[in-house]
């Protein structure tokens, strides 16, 4: 586009943004203005606002020039509409430039502290300069008098405030959010809120004024409404609700009806804008704060979803890689195997001796990947457990067996206290076989020399409590709530004295959980440790 075109363009956004402030200006004024010009219903301040937030300040002149224009058409003389102009021209710029100047502001106001700024330096602060400039300029026109200079100045700063507070918010919200019309059913619930607003406005608004004390009370009925408009509609709800019942108590109060006539217009308008200002800025805060929340449910979701989606795919490699190490594992012992028996020839002790460690190290490598493999398949949902009754006698009495051989190493005393040989629970076999051999082996591999391991069960009524204990290294208290975390070892670093991946406990207490159990554990540095598994009883 050439710059011909583009000058063209700006020119004619800026003589529609001067035409529809003169419009905007020309209604307001027309309410009871105080001095003629300083009135409580300003529309044009909102308007300007969420002009130059939308399209930029570089339409400041048709500010400029649409409220030089309608304060000459109302008959100020040319340096007093001029002064006028200019006052709130500068409005709109500074409030704009403050704004501009507030982290990330959003002009949708989805957030709390966009909205608190709008309130504070737009619609209190800005307000002012264009209050004090235009009524000082009336002065020195000797259109108000040094009397009353405070009562227009009031009129002109709140009715500036609530045109930035009712009409900015609608115009900044629905030029930023998409218009969906949604489901069936939100449209027809947004139907009945408006239709729930507009009778209601016109109930207490088009209700013949009186006398009654209580009658200004009513105003409050439309709270309900507000409040529904803005948990179920957000900020859109709650802006496009206070502008709709703002319009019709102007409209009401100004034919000398509702709760907030009195003898004099400018004073019922007061009255009435007051009760707007207020009402507009709790619920727009309310709409941001709402919005806000939804934002960072519907973020949450979004990262939720996108860690399960990671997870799975993390899990789904663990499964493939434990699955393919298994394989050359297998072969590895199977020729360990056929080497001990002597296939291809006697062997000497020595090598023996190194088919022993061979031995030693791929059973391992192998429970490491056992572990890697259970973990993912835990992770990825695919743990599928069988229930049934079984006696724990039986599963306590084949473990000494699977762990004999560092057992005797270790020079361990190993001790089993289960004296009911009926006792039972409610588990998975092999599951429950697992779990207890992964407290087990833990318990013989923090265990030094000499030391002793114990297992036992004991019944609880409707449940039955196994346990494992040693007298190992004991785990810091600080520790405790850290051990059931995947990949979590009390020793970290590369010196440390044992070996594993630190997945055994975690495993533990999701093939628990599966069963609708639960793992505890009770450890003192120096003493020992003693895991707990928690069991329905059979």
């Amino acid at each position: 586009m050439n710059q011909a075109a583009i000058r063209i363009r700006y020119a004619f956004a800026v003589a529609i943004l001067a035409a529809v402030y003169v419009v905007a200006a020309r209604a307001g004024l027309m309410m009871d203005a105080v001095g003629g010009f300083a009135t409580l219903v300003w529309p044009p301040s909102g308007l300007a606002l969420a002009a130059l937030l939308i399209f930029g300040p570089r339409l400041w002149p048709g500010i400029l020039i649409g409220a030089f224009a309608a304060n000459l058409l109302t008959g100020a003389p040319i340096l007093v509409a001029f002064g006028i102009a200019a006052g709130n021209t500068l409005e709109a710029v500074l409030a704009v430039y403050a704004l501009r100047r507030i982290p990330g502001f959003d002009v949708s106001l989805g957030r709390v502290r966009d909205v608190v700024a709008l309130i504070v330096f737009a619609a209190v602060l800005s307000t002012m300069v264009a209050a004090t400039v235009g009524v000082t300029a009336l002065y020195f026109g000797r259109i108000v008098s040094l009397p009353q200079f405070g009562e227009t100045w009031r009129a002109w700063w709140l009715g500036d405030l609530i045109g930035d507070l009712l009409l900015a918010p609608l115009l900044l919200v629905w030029a930023s959010v998409p218009r969906r019309l949604g489901s069936a059913k939100r449209f027809l619930e947004a139907s009945a809120l408006g239709a729930s607003v507009i009778v209601a406005s016109i109930l207490i608004f088009g209700a013949p004024a009186g006398h009654n004390p209580g009658m200004f009370a009513q105003a409050y009925m439309f709270f309900p409404l507000l409040i529904w408009a803005a948990l179920r509609f957000g900020q859109r709800g709650a802006v496009s609700t206070a502008f709709i019942v703002s319009v019709i108590a102007v409209a009401g109060t100004a034919m000398g009806r509702g709760p907030f006539v009195s003898p004099i217009l400018h004073e019922s308008l007061f009255a009435r804008q007051a009760f707007m200002g207020v009402a507009a800025a709790t619920f727009l805060i309310m709409g941001a704060g709402i919005s806000e929340r939804r934002r960072a449910e519907s973020e949450m979701r979004i990262a939720h979803r996108r860690a399960t989606e990671a997870n799975a795919a993390k899990a789904e490699f663990l499964a493939v890689m434990s699955h393919e190490l298994r394989t050359p594992l297998n072969a590895i012992s199977g020729y360990v195997d056929l080497l001990s028996l002597g296939v291809d020839g006697p062997l000497t002790d020595k090598q023996r001796a190194a088919l022993s460690r061979i031995e030693m190290n791929e059973r391992h490598l192998l429970a490491l990947i056992d572990d890697v493999l259970s973990f993912a398949r835990i992770e990825a949902g695919r743990l599928k457990v069988d229930i049934e009754t079984v006696l724990v006698h039986d599963v306590l009495g084949t473990l000494e067996a699977l762990v004999r051989p560092e057992l005797l190493r270790k020079e361990i005393t190993f001790s089993c206290d289960s004296s009911d040989n009926a006792l039972s629970v409610r588990a998975d076999p092999e599951k429950l076989r697992q779990i207890l051999l992964n407290f087990l082996a833990n318990a013989v591999k923090f265990t030094a020399p000499g030391g002793r391991v114990a297992v036992g069960a004991e019944d609880l009524g409707e449940s039955v409590r196994l346990w494992v204990s040693d007298s190992g290294i004991g785990i810091p208290s600080e520790q405790l709530s850290r051990v059931f975390e995947p990949f979590f070892q009390v020793e970290q670093g590369p010196t440390r004295r044992y070996p594993g991946i630190g997945l055994g406990l975690a495993i533990a207490r999701d093939l628990a959980n599966a069963m609708d159990g639960e793992v505890r554990l009770e450890s003192t540095v120096g003493v020992g440790s003693t895991v707990f598994l928690l069991l329905p009883a059979g």
